[in-house]
C-alpha cells in the first residue's frame, strides 16, 4: 500500500473510530408510541403476543394495528381538508375498506387500481385518478360512472380524454398535473416552467367535452415540518396567481397531492448510514420537531386557500389531499423470524426470513426494530439483519443494536405500513398472510401465498417421474396443469 493509502486507511481505522464513539445512541423505545406493550410473554398488540400471531399464520406475518388505523382515520376524517388515500402506498382490500367507511376517498394511479376503488364500493364522486399511464378503457370507464376528477398527466392526454369524452357524449371533470420547480418532474406532470403549461390549460379550457376544475400537483420529495409544508402550499399558489393572469380561470379544487411524511419514518442521512456500516454507529430516529401531520397539513393549506383566494375576491377552491405513508405507514408492523445467527465476524449476521422481497424499504429509509421476545432487554450486540434472498443486496440492517439474537427469535420491524407490500415480490419464496389485530380479535386479510399460487398462471406439463420426456423435447401445456406439482403452503 503506498503512503496515501496507508494515510486514508489511519484515518478510516483510527480517527473515524473515535469520530464514530461520540456519535449519539439511539434512545430507548418507548412502545407505547407505537400501540405495543409487554410483559413476560415478549412484544404484545393488543395484549396477544407477536409471536403467537407468527405461530398461527405463518412467518414472516404483515400485521395492521386496526384500532390505530381506526384512530388515524377518525382524526384526519375530521379535519377541513378532502382526504383521498394513495392506493398505491398499501393496496389491501381490508384496509381501504376502513378508510372509505371513515369518510376518506380514493385516490388511484391505474386501471387497477381504479378497477378496485369500484369493486370496494367507492362512490365516483370520492374518486381520483391519477397516473402517467392511464388505459383508454379505464379513462371510458372513469368518465361514463362520472368520478370527481381525472388529473391529465400530460398535453397530449388532455386530447385523449377529450377524444373518448366525446364519443361518449359526456363531459369529463379534469384537472392538470403541473410540476414546479423542486417537484417530481419528467414523467410526471407538465413542467411550470414550460410553454406547454399554459397551453395545455388554455387547451383544456376551450374543449367542448371537458369541465376543467382543478389543478394537481405532487411535490415527490417528503415534507416532515408544517414550515416545508406551508412554503410547498405557496409556491402552488403563486402558480395559481399565474394562471389566472394569463387565462382569468380559477381552479376549483386544488390537489395538493400528497408526500406527507410519517413521524417515525425517515430517510436516512448519507453520513450516518455510512457510520452505521463502516463504524456500526446506531441510526436515529428522524426528528419530529415542528412535524406536520395529515390533519395539520389540511389545515394549514385550507386557511391558506382562504386567505390567498378570498382576499383577490375569487371563490376559495376546495383543498384535496391524497396521503399515503402518513395514514398508515406506522399502522403496520412486519414479524420476521431468524433462522440463523452467525459469528463468524463483526458484526454478527442475523439471518431471517423477511428481506428485500418484502420490505425493500427498509434497506433505505428509518423504522425502528424491536426484539419481540424481549423488547425492553439490554441492546448490547450489533447485528447486520439479512433476509433470505442469495444476494448480498439483501440487508435489512447493517448495524443494529439489540438484545441476544437466538435462532427462532422473533423481530419486530416497525412502520411498514407505506410500499412493503405493494413492492412485495415472489423472489424465491411466497409472500406472507397479512392480519388485521383488533383489540377484540384478529383477521386475516391476506392468505398466505402458497407455492401454488406462485405458479398458478403459468402452462406446463409436469414432469412424469416415471416416464420423463427425453432432453429437448417439445411439450405443450394448459392452465389445467398449472398449480398440480406443488400446492402446499410453504
Amino acid at each position: 500500500m503506498d503512503i496515501a493509502g496507508r494515510a486514508k486507511a489511519l484515518v478510516r481505522d483510527q480517527l473515524g473510530a473515535k469520530w464514530a464513539e461520540r456519535r449519539p445512541r439511539r434512545p430507548d423505545p418507548v412502545l407505547s408510541e407505537h400501540g405495543l406493550e409487554s410483559d413476560d410473554r415478549g412484544l404484545l398488540l393488543h395484549g396477544r403476543p407477536l409471536g403467537d400471531l407468527a405461530d398461527e399464520y405463518g412467518s414472516p406475518l404483515h400485521v395492521i394495528d386496526g384500532a390505530r388505523l381506526d384512530a388515524r382515520l377518525a382524526d384526519v376524517a375530521a379535519g377541513p381538508a378532502d382526504v383521498y388515500y394513495s392506493y398505491k402506498t398499501n393496496p389491501i382490500p381490508a384496509a381501504l375498506e376502513r378508510m372509505h367507511r371513515a369518510g376518506i376517498g380514493a385516490e388511484v394511479i391505474s386501471a387497477y387500481e381504479l378497477w378496485m376503488a369500484h369493486q370496494l364500493g367507492v362512490p365516483a364522486e370520492r374518486t381520483i385518478y391519477n397516473g402517467p399511464v392511464k388505459s383508454a378503457e379505464s379513462v371510458r370507464g372513469a368518465i361514463q360512472r362520472g368520478i370527481l376528477l381525472i388529473n391529465a398527466n400530460s398535453a397530449s392526454e388532455i386530447d385523449v380524454i377529450e377524444a373518448i369524452a366525446a364519443d361518449e357524449g359526456r363531459s369529463a371533470t379534469v384537472g392538470v398535473r403541473i410540476a414546479l420547480p423542486g417537484m417530481w418532474a419528467g414523467q410526471f406532470g407538465i413542467r411550470s416552467w414550460s410553454d406547454e403549461a399554459l397551453g395545455a390549460i388554455r387547451t383544456a379550457l376551450a374543449a367542448e367535452h371537458l369541465d376543467l376544475k382543478a389543478l394537481h400537483f405532487h411535490r415527490g420529495v417528503t415534507m416532515r415540518t408544517r414550515a416545508e409544508y406551508e412554503a410547498y402550499v405557496n409556491d402552488v399558489l403563486a402558480f395559481c396567481d399565474a394562471v389566472t393572469e394569463a387565462t382569468g380561470w380559477s381552479p376549483e379544487m386544488l390537489d395538493l397531492g400528497g408526500s406527507l411524511a410519517c413521524a417515525t419514518v425517515g430517510a436516512i442521512p448519507a453520513i450516518d448510514f455510512r457510520a452505521n456500516r463502516a463504524y456500526g454507529t446506531d441510526l436515529l430516529p428522524p426528528s419530529t420537531d415542528d412535524f406536520v401531520s395529515v390533519r395539520g397539513a389540511g389545515e394549514s393549506a385550507t386557511r391558506m386557500l382562504e386567505q390567498h383566494f378570498g382576499s383577490r375576491g375569487l371563490t376559495v377552491p376546495r383543498a384535496i389531499l391524497e396521503p399515503g405513508r402518513a395514514l398508515t405507514a406506522d399502522t403496520q408492523l412486519l414479524i420476521t423470524t431468524v433462522h440463523d445467527v452467525k459469528a463468524d465476524g463483526e458484526p454478527w449476521h442475523v439471518i431471517a426470513d423477511a428481506g428485500i422481497n418484502i420490505a425493500e424499504a427498509v434497506s433505505n429509509e428509518y423504522h425502528g426494530l424491536l426484539h419481540a421476545g424481549d423488547p425492553l432487554g439490554p441492546a448490547d450486540r450489533s447485528y447486520r439483519i439479512a433476509g433470505p434472498i442469495c444476494t448480498p443486496a439483501d440487508v435489512l440492517y447493517n448495524n443494529w443494536r439489540l438484545p441476544e439474537v437466538r435462532t427462532g427469535d422473533r423481530l419486530a420491524i416497525l412502520d411498514t405500513g407505506a410500499y412493503c407490500v405493494p413492492f412485495s415480490t415472489t423472489f424465491s419464496f411466497p409472500r406472507p398472510a397479512i392480519v388485521v389485530v383488533d383489540p377484540d380479535g384478529v383477521t386475516v386479510a391476506q392468505d398466505r401465498e402458497t407455492f401454488g399460487d406462485m405458479i398458478r398462471r403459468d402452462h406446463f406439463v409436469p414432469l412424469d417421474a416415471t416416464n420423463p420426456p427425453a432432453v429437448g423435447a417439445e411439450t405443450t401445456g394448459s392452465n389445467e396443469h398449472a398449480a398440480t406439482p406443488v400446492d402446499a403452503a410453504s
